[in-house]
């Protein structure tokens, strides 16, 4: 197995966006914007598999879209701040759990093993379903919005425009 990294490229909607790119083919793929929004990023796994030729072509999309998003947030900082504050709050507490979780592996018997390995997994899983949710209350779209490019535009906003971080 390979990694490839390349920078990546492209124009949406006149506007030049630029990002590094790492692939393991043809089945993953990791997109970090560099331009206009540093750090926005984005990671996809194909069970099936895909071609390079449509890989290149999801990852531009992807920039596209994570350039909507960023603008989304923007236009309605409020709103997602509210949604990114009882996001943080709720993930603390989750990532407590998580951590505590993982301190009883250290002496546990293979089936207490497995038992905490499976109780780690739905509280990730309850997580992404808590931000779901949360994302449905605040009335957001698109639902495809990550923590992780929420977490990154509001930081960029408060940065650019709120003198705060």
């Amino acid at each position: 197995m390979k990694i490839e990294t390349f920078k990546i490229n492209t124009l949406y909607r006149g506007i030049a966006l630029e990002g590094n790119c790492r692939i393991i083919p043809y089945s993953t793929y990791s997109i970090i914007m560099e331009k206009p929004y540093k750090g926005l990023s984005k990671s996809a796994y194909f069970r099936d598999g895909f071609t390079m030729e449509n890989i290149m072509g999801r990852i531009k999309w992807e920039l596209g879209r994570l350039y909507e998003q960023y603008q989304d947030i923007l236009y309605d900082y409020d709103r997602y701040k509210k949604l990114w504050t009882e996001w943080k709050q709720y993930n603390s507490q989750l990532q407590a759990s998580i951590e505590e979780s993982i301190a009883l592996k250290e002496e546990a018997d293979a089936e207490t093993l497995a038992f905490l390995d499976f109780h780690i997994g739905m509280l990730k899983r309850d997580g992404i379903e808590r931000f779901y949710e949360l994302i449905e209350k605040y009335e957001i779209k698109p639902l495809s919005l990550s923590p992780s490019v929420l977490e990154t535009s509001i930081g960029l906003i408060e940065k650019e425009f709120c003198n705060r971080q």
